[in-house]
């Protein structure tokens, strides 16, 4: 007598159907959670490149009697402008990633001709200050992220995180959210892109 049914192979459409329906609902679950800690991650490793940029501006400033940090030439020079002071007097230690936070749009600087880095607009990741500010100042920002995601200006929409990581003179990194920001610019107060 033969089986009907001998050696059932392969699944049914709806086994398939809820295997797949079961993926799908796993991998509602852990895709968020995975570009949340993404994105933890990187506002970490901002942070982490604003405090060491810190350490080498208060050096700045301790240097020689300065006493205040770097600043570029002219009136509310851009920020790549006012760190290119800062690498001038400390080139050593200063590296191009350390500039670059992975939440922005901004790429690597490269040495020119004799080796030196020179920061322009597109190799930063941050803003900094506009103005004089001495190293004494008291629970003021002197640097932040340069770009909330999403930030719109005439060059287009920018990339980075929800908010800004700003940096106080006491070397502190706290994340502001865009509430807690200017509307027109989405920038702490007293920096310049």
């Amino acid at each position: 007598m033969a089986s009907t049914n001998a050696g059932r192979q392969g699944f049914t459409l709806i086994e398939l159907l809820v295997v797949i329906a079961i993926i799908s609902i796993i991998a509602g679950l852990v895709i968020p959670a995975v570009s949340m800690a993404r994105e933890k991650a990187n506002i970490l490793h901002c942070t982490n490149n604003l405090q060491q940029i810190y350490a080498f501006a208060l050096g700045y400033s301790e240097k020689d009697g300065v006493g205040s940090f770097p600043l570029g030439a002219g009136k509310s020079p851009r920020a790549h402008e006012s760190l290119n002071e800062l690498i001038a007097s400390e080139p050593e230690g200063l590296t191009a990633d350390l500039f670059v936070c992975r939440s922005s749009d901004a790429t690597e600087a490269k040495p020119d001709i004799d080796g030196k880095l020179v920061l322009a607009d597109e190799n930063l990741s941050y803003a900094w200050l506009s103005r004089k500010l001495k190293n004494s100042a008291v629970n003021k920002i002197i640097a932040s992220d340069k770009y909330v995601g999403g930030y719109e200006d005439e060059a287009g929409s920018h990339f980075g995180h929800k908010g800004v990581n700003a940096l106080y003179t006491d070397g502190s990194v706290k994340f502001l959210k865009p509430s807690q920001l200017p509307p027109d610019t989405l920038l702490p107060e007293g920096l310049e892109r």
